[in-house]
């Protein structure tokens, strides 16, 4: 079967430029200024500019001036050629004297070097014409310059080594390093000598004497029609175009390599070096190395490799620089998280197992390595694709159902953004509508537009679909592992099919397509433990899992599984097994394994091992690259794989942070009896005020939003949203380069990524001195103004005010302001694929613990005024925060014990009986069962057991 999809998918245009340059009319891309173009440029400029008004004067076209007023006669009469002739005189020398001034204002900005030319008014198209033909005059005097630039004898020790500073760097990219010592050049210097470097480049001595310790810019060379400016150079180097100016004062008159010197602020030529103020970004300094005495140094010892911490500031932002650009195949904290780049449906079912477990329960601070397998899971994670192939599937079974027809033999899934094709054998033409059938029935094909809704109770019609990983066109490919009637065996590189089974394990255990399944682990990684006993268990040795097949061999191979799914749905003799083996077992239990399940009729059954495996039906190659290949199926993908650093990365996420240990009388009496530890508050003093008053506003309580003075294209709101939430959640200041590490994790270029910081600068606008609320700090990092207010701090301030109180009734306003601005968890209604990096940030949990605490004491203190319905308000606000904590529902059922007695009781406890089943908490805590065993005593109708 064919699995790659290739769509013609027109180019993305080019990122807008920035600067002066951007007001130009775009010229054609070409390898090189051409002269011969300049020169006719020249020539055809002198010839309109002086040839025109010469050749009208030789040919008597030269205007009549009226020496009177007009008579009725004239005015009225009829018009001869000789008037027409006038008229258009008139015109053509109207046309000379508006293009004539056009260029006289083209010529004048470019040599003065002002950053805009003047407008001519009514003269746009005079004007732009005068504009290219007066830059390419230039062009051609440029390349006079650089002609002699070239042949300079400086120069050529200048183009022997480049230099550190691009013309494609861009400002803030790379902050300036330490100053260092630069690698030995060629010549040997004598003892004591001292030579002058900037970066890799050693300068004369007269110019290392004039320029040490200054930050200095080499002009680069020109990259077809692209000539660097003094304009373009201060945009990049300090942030502001407009500072070309300063630069050109630092520079003017000073002799240069080539023996000019800068007197137009437009015209540089190649290789000049630059004076640059102190605040420019990406420059270096200018260093003197005097030449040490030779030594001759006894053979070291071996020593352990160590890593020095940065001895500067500087240097610090650089290592960050670095770290933001490295992707996420490379190993951090330890984890190799290259394996889960393309993992979007396992990664989607991790992540649903991570948010259902941080719904229901409390979970410890994580490690870095851990925190770093939540964001690449979040990256790779493809919810929309795993929620469509799921929907799709049961709609499939339903129908089929309804019709009383058998599943179809599916063995193999693809599934992209555009369709969902599902491949047969043996084929079967008939396909439900929207289905399309397609190759005489070997496949059918949904498109992704045809989305039905998906009946309730429907059933997961193919629970063993389990991706392999993602083609060469970006479709996930699924196998069924009951598809193939017997095992199915991984070969190749030992170490990476240990981890592609790995990964299966992992996704049969939590993938959303399927219902209740049994995935038994042998030699799988320790931490897909922590994916729970009800669907994933671990044994020692592959004999342990013989036993219960043994037993279940009847219902297993009893009958036809696509027969009889749809009919038996919910019998347990039809829950799926699936055993899968880290390594090959011994001979005789590879017999006794093959004995049990092999059979020729399709069944709820699976067996993948790692490893050769006699008598396999399937084998799945893998190398050492990752490239998985089915020959059989003709399959060729990326592999998911799962190593067992990331799987126990995996089991810190999916760990519970152990209940304290609470009297539950003590609990049924006073709440306020239990001692609870005070969540610290991490604070920047913000007034209610200042949200409501704000220029720019963050909120990242529910829904992320930013209120801005200045219109934004709907399309781009998302993207420019998520970058100032993230600048907000980090006061100190994050670099543009770790910025686009965490908006776009598969990367970005630097064009894109500096047009959306610039994009949303404008978006923001300036506070009241002219300063944009989007600044540049001289570190190079990126950082939201003073006046910019996010609703986090606003509440930090509230709540930490409250516990400074020396009454209730001021205490109570304090914490009711603060939750008032509450509408959730931070981030807790974010974009599916977006905001992956919040686990960086680490203010899930603080958030959660401080406004649990906030909404608790609220609750208590409105007890105390004999308010219980302020009580409950309180309460409920934070459980839409923390919905499973059941510290906040006893307050609610005190509060209704209050107000309604005990059948009020009981309608509340149905309420968080309902609540807490659904997400998945399996008991009530004791002390909520010792409550409401004291206010609504008697039985009460629960599905969920209490805590001894």
């Amino acid at each position: 079967m064919s699995t790659h999809l290739d769509p013609d998918r027109p180019a993305r245009p080019a990122p807008t430029e920035r600067g002066p340059e951007r007001f130009l009319q775009a010229a054609p891309t070409e390898s090189r200024p051409s002269r011969v173009s300049s020169i006719g440029s020249a020539l055809l400029l002198l010839g309109l500019v002086v040839g025109v008004p010469v050749a009208l004067i030789a040919l008597g076209g030269v205007p009549e001036l009226p020496t009177s007023l007009p008579t009725r006669e004239q005015l009225t009469g009829t018009l001869g050629a000789a008037q027409l002739l006038s008229v258009l005189v008139w015109v053509v020398w109207l046309a000379w004297l508006q293009f004539t001034v056009c260029v006289a204002v083209e010529f004048r900005s470019a040599l003065r070097g002002v950053g805009l030319p003047t407008r001519v008014p009514l003269a746009g198209p005079s004007q732009r014409a005068a504009r290219v033909l007066v830059a390419s005059v230039l062009l051609l005097v440029t390349a006079a310059g650089q002609a002699t630039a070239a042949v300079a004898p400086s120069v050529a020790e200048h183009l022997a080594t480049p230099t550190a500073v691009t013309s494609t760097a861009v400002a803030g990219q790379v902050s300036e390093p330490a100053p260092q010592a630069v690698a030995p050049v060629e010549q040997t210097a004598a003892v004591g000598e001292v030579t002058y470097h900037l970066g890799d480049m050693v300068l004369s001595a007269e110019e290392g004497a004039e320029l040490v310790g200054k930050r200095v810019y080499v002009v680069q060379p020109p990259d077809g029609r692209y000539h660097d400016n003094l304009w373009d150079i201060a945009e990049r180097t300090t942030g502001d175009g407009r500072r070309y100016q300063e630069i050109y004062e630092l520079n003017k008159g000073r002799d240069q390599p080539d023996g000019h010197e800068l007197s137009l602020a437009r015209l540089i030529y190649p290789n000049w070096l630059l004076v640059m103020p102190e605040d420019a970004v990406g420059v270096e300094r200018v260093t003197a190395v005097t030449a040490p005495a030779p030594q001759v140094a006894p053979a070291p010892a071996p020593v352990a490799p160590t890593t020095p911490a940065p001895a500067t500031a500087e240097a610090s932002t650089a290592t960050e620089s670095a770290t933001a650009t490295a992707t996420l195949d490379e190993r951090r904290g330890g984890v190799d998280l290259g394996g889960l780049l393309g993992a979007g449906l396992l990664a989607a079912g991790l992540v649903v197992a991570v948010d259902q477990l941080r719904r229901r329960r409390r979970t410890p601070e994580p490690s870095e390595a851990a925190v770093e397998a939540e964001v690449a899971l979040r990256v790779g994670a493809d919810p929309e694709r795993a929620t469509r192939l799921d929907g799709a599937l049961r709609t499939l079974g339903a129908t089929l159902r309804e019709a009383g027809r058998d599943l179809p033999p599916v063995y193999a899934a693809v599934v992209d953004d555009a369709a969902l094709t599902l491949h047969l054998a043996p084929a079967v033409a008939d396909a439900p509508a929207p289905w399309v059938a397609e190759q005489d029935g070997a496949r059918w094909v949904l498109s992704g537009r045809d989305r039905a809704p998906v009946p309730r109770q429907a059933v997961a019609p193919f629970p063993g679909l389990v991706s392999l990983g993602r083609d060469s066109s970006g479709a996930d490919v699924l196998v069924d592992l009951e598809a193939a009637q017997g095992p199915i065996s991984v070969v190749g590189d030992s170490v990476v099919a240990a981890e592609v089974v790995a990964a299966i394990a992992a996704e049969l255990a939590t993938n959303r397509w399927s219902d209740d399944v049994r995935v038994t682990g042998v030699d799988l990684p320790g931490g897909l433990t922590a994916l729970g006993p009800r669907r994933y268990r671990s044994v020692r040795t592959a004999s342990d899992v013989l036993p219960a097949l043994a037993e279940r061999q009847v219902d297993l191979i009893g009958g036809d599984v696509l027969s009889g799914r749809l009919r038996r749905a919910g019998e347990s003799g039809w829950v799926p097994e699936y055993v899968v083996l880290g390594t090959p077992p011994d001979p005789a239990t590879v017999d006794h394994l093959l004995r049990l399940t092999g059979t020729t009729l399709r069944a709820p059954l699976g067996v993948v091992c790692a490893g050769d495996l006699p008598g396999a039906r399937w084998r799945l190659e893998v190398d050492s690259a990752g490239s998985l290949t089915v020959d059989l199926l003709d399959v060729s993908v990326r592999a998911n794989r799962l190593t067992p650093a990331l799987a126990a990365a995996v089991a810190e996420l999916l760990t519970e942070e152990p209940p304290a240990v609470v009297d539950p009388a003590r609990v049924a009496r006073n709440e306020e009896q239990v001692a609870r530890p005070v969540p610290p508050v991490v604070l920047r003093p913000v007034e209610p005020a200042d949200l409501a008053g704000a220029p720019v506003r963050v909120r990242v309580l529910g829904t992320p939003l930013v209120t801005a003075p200045h219109p934004l294209d709907a399309e781009r709101v998302s993207l420019c949203t998520e970058l100032v939430v993230h600048l907000a959640l980090q006061p100190e200041g994050v670099h543009p380069t770790v910025l686009g590490a965490a908006l776009w994790p598969r990367g970005v270029t630097a064009a894109v990524r500096d047009a959306t910081i610039e994009r949303a600068r404008d978006w923001l606008g300036t506070d009241r001195s002219g300063v944009p609320h989007l600044r540049k700090r001289e570190d190079g990092k990126l950082v939201l103004g003073p006046d910019v207010v996010l609703d986090w701090d606003v509440v930090c301030t509230l709540a930490a005010r409250s516990r400074t109180r020396t009454s209730e009734a001021e205490e109570r306003r304090d914490l009711m302001a603060a939750l008032r601005l509450v509408q959730g968890g931070v981030l807790a209604r974010r974009p599916p694929g977006r905001y992956a990096w919040i686990a960086r940030v680490r203010v899930e949990r603080a958030a959660r613990d401080l406004l649990v605490d906030a909404a608790h004491r609220l609750a208590v203190i409105c007890s105390h005024d004999d308010d219980p319905a302020g009580a409950r308000a309180a309460a409920w606000a934070g459980l839409a925060v923390a919905p499973t904590e059941e510290v906040l529902w006893r307050d609610v059922l005190r509060a209704a014990f209050a107000t309604g007695g005990a059948d009020e009781v009981r309608s509340v406890a149905a309420e968080m009986e309902m609540t807490l089943h659904s997400a998945g908490v399996t008991e009530i805590g004791a002390p909520t069962v010792a409550l409401l065993e004291e206010l609504a005593p008697g039985p009460l109708d629960s599905r969920l057991q209490g805590s001894a």
